[in-house]
This record gives C-alpha cells, sequence and structure tokens, in this order.
C-alpha cells in the first residue's frame, strides 16, 4: 500500500526481432522468420554465419536489409511516428563477450537521429524507435558463443516514463504484441525483450533483458518495493544496471549505469547514410491492415459480434479476416454486412450463425493439427466452410457429420462436391434398420436403460450415428430407439 504515495515513473525499451529473412547486414538466413523456412530454435549453433556477422578483421557490411528497413517504416505508422528520412548508423562501443566487433552497430546514441520520434499507444507516449543489430549468444557457464543471433535485425521502441505498476505495464505489452502481429514485423514466435527503467525517490535503475510478461511482473513488483524499501531507510537510491533472478526472485545490481560518453558512439565509416523515400512509406502506409481496436469496433457494431467472442477473433488477423469473408458470402440477400447493424431484425437473421464454426470448430481442428491459418501449407478457403454451414442449415447433412468433414480441411479446404464418400442424411426407415441393429448387438446395454440407467441411451444414439457415419439425425435416432425398446 505505501507504494501509492510513491512518484512511481516506469519507461520501457522493447527490442523485438524483424521478420526478415536475412540478417540485418550479410546474407545469412534468419532461423524461424515466416519467409526463410529455416529450422527453428534446434538450430545448429554456429551454423548460420559468415565473416561479417562474426566480426572477423577485414570484412565489411552489406547495405543494410531493405525488409528490415521497410518493417521499422510500418512499426513508426502504426504509431503515429514521425519517420526520419536521412539517418546514420553509429557505433557503439561496449566489451562483452558476445560482441565479436567489439561495438554494436545501431541507430542510436548521443549523435544520432533515431529513425522514428514520437507517437503514442495506448496511452503511453513514445520516445523514439530505431533499427540495431543483435549481439551473438554467450553461454555464461560453458563460455561458448553462438554467432547464429549475432547480427539479426532488431527494433528498439523506447517509452516515456508513465508506467505506474506491473499490471499497466503488462497489459500494454500485450496490445503491443497483438499489434505487431497485425502488421508481421516482429517474428511471432521470437519473443521480445525489455529492459524497465524504474525510479522512485532518487535516480533511476536499468532492470536488463527481461524475456517474458511474468518476469516483467515480478521484476517490477520487487523492485518497487526494494527502492521504497531502501528510502525508508534513508539510502540514496544512485544509477546502476541490474539483472532479475527469477530463482531468487529479486533483483542483483550488474554494474553501474553507463552514461552515452561510456560507449563511445561515434558514425559508422562503413555504411552509408539510410536515404527513405516518401513514396515507398506511402505505399507500406496504404497497405496496412486495419488494427486490433478497429477489427473489434466492426465485429461489435456491424456484425453483432458478443465481446467474449470478438475478443478471440481479433487476437489472430488471419482468423478475424477469414470471419469477414465468410459473414460476407453467407449475409442476407439485400442486406450487406456493412449495413447490418442497422437493418431490421427480421432480415438480418442470426448474424452470428457463423460464430461456433470459426470461434469452436475451425480452431479446434488447427489447433489439433497443430496449425494456423498463417501457415504456408495451409489453405481453408472461407467459401468451403460457408457452403458446409449452408448444408447443415438446410438439413443436407447433420451437425455432426459438418464437424466431421471439417476434420479434413487441413491443410486444404475443399467443395463438398469434392467429397470422397456419401454425405447426404439418411432417411427415417434406414435410421430404424440401423437402431434395430444396434438393439441386437448390444442387448446389455439396453437392458442397462430399462433399468433406468440413461446414460445408456446416449451410448446406443451413438453406435447408430457411428453405423451411419453421422449421417443419421441425432434426435430422429434417439426417438426410435426409446420407441423400439419400449421405455
Amino acid at each position: 500500500m505505501k507504494t501509492k504515495t510513491f512518484p512511481i515513473k516506469i519507461g520501457l525499451e522493447i527490442h523485438g526481432y524483424l521478420d526478415t529473412k536475412e540478417k540485418l547486414f550479410c546474407m545469412c538466413l534468419v532461423s524461424g522468420c515466416r519467409c526463410s523456412g529455416v529450422g527453428g530454435s534446434e538450430d545448429i549453433p554456429n551454423s548460420r554465419i559468415c565473416p561479417i556477422c562474426t566480426g572477423t578483421p577485414g570484412s565489411k557490411p552489406m547495405a543494410p536489409n531493405i525488409e528490415a528497413v521497410k518493417k521499422m517504416i510500418q512499426i513508426a505508422l502504426v504509431f503515429g511516428s514521425k519517420i526520419s528520412f536521412e539517418t546514420t548508423w553509429q557505433r557503439k562501443h561496449y566489451n562483452w563477450a558476445d560482441l565479436p566487433k567489439g561495438y554494436q552497430t545501431t541507430i542510436s546514441g548521443a549523435h544520432a537521429t533515431p529513425n522514428a520520434v514520437g507517437g503514442k499507444f495506448k496511452g503511453i507516449n513514445l520516445t523514439e524507435l530505431h533499427l540495431e543489430e543483435d549481439p551473438a549468444q554467450w553461454n555464461p557457464d560453458s563460455g561458448k558463443i553462438n554467432y547464429n543471433r549475432s547480427g539479426l535485425p532488431l527494433i528498439e521502441i523506447v517509452t516515456e516514463p508513465e508506467f505506474s505498476d506491473s499490471e499497466q505495464v503488462v497489459e500494454w505489452l500485450k496490445s503491443l504484441i497483438l499489434s505487431l502481429s497485425y502488421i508481421k514485423a516482429v517474428r511471432k514466435n521470437a519473443g521480445i525483450k525489455v529492459d524497465v527503467n524504474i525510479s522512485t525517490y532518487g535516480e533511476r535503475v536499468e532492470m536488463k533483458n527481461l524475456n517474458s510478461l511474468e518476469k516483467i511482473r515480478k521484476a517490477i513488483d520487487y523492485e518497487i518495493l526494494r527502492q521504497v524499501e531502501a528510502n525508508e531507510k534513508g539510502e540514496v537510491q544512485k544509477m546502476e544496471t541490474l539483472a532479475f533472478d527469477e530463482k531468487l526472485g529479486k533483483t542483483i545490481k550488474m554494474r553501474s549505469k553507463e552514461g552515452a560518453a561510456d560507449y563511445r558512439f561515434i558514425p559508422d565509416p562503413d555504411l552509408l547514410t539510410i536515404k527513405i523515400d516518401k513514396k515507398m512509406v506511402n505505399k507500406i502506409k496504404s497497405e496496412l491492415p486495419e488494427m486490433p481496436e478497429v477489427k473489434l469496433a466492426k465485429l461489435l457494431k456491424t456484425h453483432k459480434v458478443d465481446k467474449k467472442n470478438a475478443e478471440v477473433l481479433t487476437r489472430n488477423l488471419e482468423l478475424v479476416e477469414f470471419f469477414e469473408k465468410l459473414a460476407m458470402i453467407t449475409a442476407p440477400k439485400g442486406v450487406p454486412p456493412a449495413q447490418m447493424a442497422s437493418a431490421k431484425a427480421d432480415k438480418v437473421g442470426n448474424v452470428n450463425k457463423n460464430l461456433s464454426w470459426v470461434t469452436i470448430e475451425l480452431l479446434r481442428v488447427l489447433n489439433y493439427n497443430k496449425k494456423t491459418l498463417e501457415d504456408e501449407d495451409v489453405e481453408i478457403l472461407p467459401e468451403h466452410l460457408a457452403e458446409l454451414i449452408k448444408a447443415v442449415e438446410s438439413g443436407k447433412i447433420t451437425v455432426l457429420k459438418g464437424k466431421q468433414i471439417m476434420n479434413d480441411f487441413v491443410p486444404k479446404s475443399f467443395s463438398l462436391k469434392e467429397h470422397k464418400g456419401e454425405i447426404g442424411n439418411i432417411d427415417e426407415a434406414a435410421i430404424e434398420n440401423l437402431c434395430r441393429q444396434v438393439i441386437d448387438e448390444n442387448l446389455k446395454v439396453v437392458d442397462e436403460y430399462k433399468s433406468g440407467k440413461g446414460a445408456s441411451l446416449n451410448y446406443l444414439i451413438g453406435q447408430v450415428m457411428r453405423l451411419s457415419e453421422r449421417r443419421a439425425d441425432f434426435k430422429v435416432a434417439g426417438e426410435i430407439l426409446k420407441r423400439l425398446i419400449g421405455n
């Protein structure tokens, strides 16, 4: 409770791996990006390296990856940041085992013009965002270095110190990650690294390399409490860099906080100034998708989707766009989706009839196959699902048969006309024949049902559905079984 009386200021420095095929200054492939097709976390150490990204003496960087520059522009546009059309690369010097050249190439520092400045996201003002390269990966226990990560393109997003507690930080970061996923700017499975700056009374401290939301939450809560207690003891907080030990649940001092002078920033003589064409910026802007909050508002207002399902849909751009296309295909004649909100209820009908087929059945099939709509080998068309839904609603096939057919929609959906085997419902006479067969083959279960065990009837119905390949009407089968059993 005491923390509420302190002038808590929290600022973030967020580092995300840009989703590019190659590294920032060489042609080495990036593992696990959407476009490379290279393996993920089980990558062989030092298998994607060259003289440039390992800092071999005499090697020179190539021109920066244009895809990384375009991703940076996308992110800046989402935040409404002011883009700098000319920026100069800097060398940020420090001595650490993971830095093969002895410096990091970045567009930050005392003499740099950031790639973009200002902007705002979810009520928090942004200071700047800039490109830089990632260092290598050093294992302090073994002393070994993996250079696969060295030279990966990073975006750093710096916020103003406007957060006041860990809950606000975590919820803001969730929204940030979702928005960046819509523009496919940051590698989905690479995660983010966050440096958290906190001050109560005294100078700020920086907690480095927090790589999970839960770790960020715990580190902030602990550090606020530590600073409050230190202030009550009369201790003066000085600038310093900390690490958070998750096992101990506490922060540990790494070193005194460096200033810009400690890094000895100088312009990189091996790299030309980045010059951005305004036409390219305008083209990128025109191609940006609608952001999650816009999609959410459209689902609530236009499609009359309830908030819970709307939030499920907007967690993934491909999913919400799939639903929007499905709604357009299945919209009642003469009532376009854009006019549903103002149309009379009797004309609109049940505008959410497609919801469960997307938020439950489609996600069920994808999750079972460990796939997503954005996977390159997955091609599920809303036209095919619309055809399936129509067949169910018209009574041509049962709901269970529709779900069974949908199981085969991954990796590629198909028209019912292309489906192998019978799909149409069977008539009542055929269902009765199957019911008689099931009764004859399950006399013990029939006796259990007669003795009052209601669940036994469900088993018998299930056997009818199995024999009919789910083409029998579930309710009709139940009624016939009850009549034939005589109970």
